[in-house]
């Protein structure tokens, strides 16, 4: 049996490789997510840096690293610095479509593999009170946006096009075939 390794301690990712019927270790790569450049390079490259960060001491695993990013225009939102931030990604989110890129990479020993997916999000318009609220909740501090829409986030989209799972860090499907050909 070939080992899986991912690259990350974020309990979604976990929950979603988990849903695939993976079996798997969990290894974070604590590697300094900066987010500049193209929103796409950007999330891919992260993805590429965690796994290969994890990978070089596990050189006889498959690694899978993964990011995500909001994107609102041009402007690319990481996890809030602190809850002043986090407010104010959620007030500019309020009534608007933005994407949601997941970059992946999976480093097996034959070679690499990477990909994205993009989903479309719309917010609701919302209040600067249920902003303050969800704020208070932590909940928005560890990810992309300051939101969970798996979580007390989904309160606020309006409408998604594209893969829930995408916007949750980790497209299920297209995550699921590669892992598949690589694992079998």
């Amino acid at each position: 049996m070939k080992l899986l390794v991912l690259a990350s301690e974020s309990k979604r990712r976990v929950q979603i490789l988990s849903m695939l019927g993976f079996k798997f270790l969990v290894i974070p790569s604590y590697v300094e997510e900066k987010h500049t450049g193209a929103p796409v390079l950007t999330a891919r490259r992260l993805a590429f840096k965690k796994a290969f960060t994890v990978w070089k001491d596990y050189k006889f695993a498959t690694v899978l690293g993964a990011d995500t990013i909001v994107v609102l225009g041009n402007r690319i939102m990481g996890k809030p610095l602190d809850r002043a931030d986090a407010k104010g990604m959620l007030i500019s989110l309020s009534g608007k479509w933005h994407r949601v890129i997941t970059g992946v990479c999976v480093i097996h020993p034959g070679g690499t593999l990477s990909f994205h997916d993009t989903a479309w999000v719309k917010f609701r318009p919302i209040k600067e009170e249920e902003v303050e609220e969800y704020v208070a909740t932590e909940e928005p501090m560890d990810k992309a946006g300051a939101y969970a829409i798996q979580g007390m986030g989904a309160r606020f989209v309006e409408k998604i096009v594209g893969d829930f799972y995408t916007v949750m860090g980790l497209p299920a499907n297209k995550t699921y075939r590669v892992l598949r050909r690589v694992l079998d």
